[in-house]
């Protein structure tokens, strides 16, 4: 039996996991085999199995559902893919069946599988894809960029639902990867004047390099970046969007929309508060609206051009790079290192290389 180094949570939290070697998979009919050449730490996603476990979570489990590799295997009704093909592959798994997926609304599946939360998933020298979900990366475009698609396409889904309109003034709140990638998103788009906002400085330089303006937001006094979004949009900005989940923060820049506008709810809670207050009346008088926005569903294909085209650079996205040997150093630093960004695991390099 052939073997492979992995990742594996054996139950929820670090001390149930390890880097270890179990059996390699083995093709279906239908499915890729790939080698797995890049895998991005998901912070929050990661950080719920090193803890309490994942929403969708089913252990023992490989983390990672952000990656992109070189198919080294597929199966006898594979025609689409072939050994050697650069590839990535979308990581949710539809049931088809329910009611949703009948309706085409796959991200509200009934029974959501995704590869890295209840199917092994890409922190892994190999993973196993369906050819369904494999898409051929260009050749300008590298594995770690590919490696983002997930996380773009999440992004890119975000930005339908914003329903960016010709000269929309957007504040993202939130310089992080998600962040770093929506504004570049925006910049490209319909949108108008694009600025993020951040409590790191460093991150908002990374994110000026293309042309996206910034504001400096203070933790301890928020009147300090709300003065100063004033002064951009005196009459209030047409879309804002939260890649924070920080409540206090939303709840604040409420207040900033102008008459019409909409605010794009993107992330998770993370803090202690995790309900946003709405102002009744004013949500009337101004006619403001309030969108959620969940994961990415068949987006890849559209990603890919997005990275060909150069509209979107994960090279300033992406903070560090680690070898699987070392994830849990990496993953620390990510959620310890308030200047790390994204965070790429190599599982089929090593230190010699």
């Amino acid at each position: 039996m052939e073997t492979m180094k992995a990742l594996v949570y054996e139950s929820p939290g670090r001390a149930n996991a390890s880097v270890k070697r179990i059996p390699r998979p083995v093709c279906g009919s239908n499915q890729v085999l790939m080698r797995v050449m890049s895998c991005g730490i998901c912070k929050p996603a990661e950080t719920s199995h090193d803890r309490n476990g994942s929403v969708l979570g089913r252990y023992p489990v490989t983390p990672g559902h952000e990656f992109a590799g070189v198919a080294v295997e597929v199966g006898s009704g594979v025609t689409s893919v072939k050994a050697g093909d650069r590839i990535t592959a979308d990581n949710g798994v539809c049931c088809g069946t329910c009611t949703h997926c009948l309706a085409g609304k796959f991200a509200y599946c009934t029974d959501f599988g995704s590869l890295g939360h209840n199917l092994p998933g890409g922190m892994a020298e190999y993973v196993l894809v369906n050819e369904g979900s494999v898409y051929h990366i260009p050749d300008t475009v590298s594995f770690d960029s590919a490696a983002l698609c997930e996380l773009i396409g999440c992004c890119l889904h975000s930005v339908d639902r914003a329903d960016i309109r010709y000269g929309d003034n957007v504040a993202v709140l939130g310089c992080g990867s998600s962040g770093m990638i929506y504004a570049q998103l925006l910049k490209h788009s319909a949108a108008g004047r694009v600025v993020a906002l951040d409590s790191n400085q460093s991150k908002l330089n990374t994110i000026a390099q293309k042309g996206i303006e910034t504001v400096l937001v203070d933790r301890e006094n928020y009147e300090c970046h709300e003065r100063a979004l004033r002064r951009l949009f005196p009459f209030g900005l047409d879309k804002i969007v939260d890649t924070t989940g920080c409540a206090p923060l939303i709840n604040r820049s409420l207040d900033l929309l102008k008459p019409g506008g909409t605010f794009v709810g993107y992330s998770f809670p993370t803090t202690p508060a995790r309900k946003v207050e709405i102002d009744m009346a004013a949500f009337i008088i101004k006619e403001l609206s309030y969108v959620g926005s969940t994961f990415q569903s068949h987006s890849f294909q559209r990603c890919l051009d997005i990275l060909e085209r150069g509209a979107v650079d994960c090279g300033i996205v992406i903070s560090h790079e680690f070898f699987l040997d070392d994830y849990f150093e990496a993953l620390d630093l990510n959620i310890n290192d308030e200047n790390s960004v994204k965070v790429i695991i190599h599982p089929n390099r090593q230190e010699n290389e």
